[in-house]
């Protein structure tokens, strides 16, 4: 959209490798340098303006983009609740047993997905963010073993047995298994070692 003409412009010092990769998406985009670069600077004071850091809300929207192209869909909690609580006295391991192979899945997945950074880090990131109400997810590195950590104020115990068997098998597929475990309503702890 064209600027206001009688706007006052400065001259904004920027890395010339930068300026390269802004140009090339503006004339991808269509639109000129100036109000590409205009629109730019207006969306990150937009997101100063929610007390958000630009960069998170363009992690977050990757992430959704992600979950998006893995097929998962958005569902209201309290349907997957009464499910959950429906089925599984009677069929637990059968349940538990899905969500660990689609925990392998989705591991396959975040490896086939993600080429730059460390996919155990963007599993925990994507946890924090999606509809599990997690209030914190937290990795303890010890050399090549990790301490996965989660905590959520809204699973049930059902809830949490079933995302701790998810979370395995994300992990089992980017290379650990769970060597101990434990795990009270909300609060998931799991000892990760490397596998062999």
């Amino acid at each position: 959209m064209p600027r206001n003409p009688r706007r006052e412009t400065r001259l904004v010092r920027v890395y010339s490798d930068l300026v390269a990769s802004l140009n090339e998406a503006s004339n991808r985009e269509g639109v000129s340098f100036l109000d590409y670069i205009n629109d730019a600077l207006e969306q990150a004071v937009r997101a100063h303006r929610m007390n958000c850091p630009l960069k998170r809300i363009v992690d977050f929207y990757e992430i959704m983009m992600m979950q998006r192209e893995a097929g998962l869909i958005m569902i209201p909690s309290e349907i997957l609740n009464r499910l959950i609580e429906r089925f599984y006295p009677s069929e637990k391991d059968m349940l538990q047993e899905i969500w660990y192979d689609s925990g392998v899945w989705y591991g396959k997945y975040l490896l086939a997905k993600i080429k730059d950074g460390n996919p155990v880090e963007k599993f925990a990131e994507i946890l924090r963010v999606t509809g599990w109400n997690i209030k914190d997810v937290v990795l303890e590195k010890h050399g090549e073993n990790i301490t996965f950590k989660c905590f959520s104020l809204m699973l049930t115990l059902e809830n949490t047995v079933l995302l701790m068997r998810f979370i395995e098998g994300v992990m089992r597929t980017l290379g650990y298994e769970a060597a101990e475990r434990s795990y009270l309503r909300g609060v998931i702890e799991i000892a990760f070692k490397k596998a062999a």
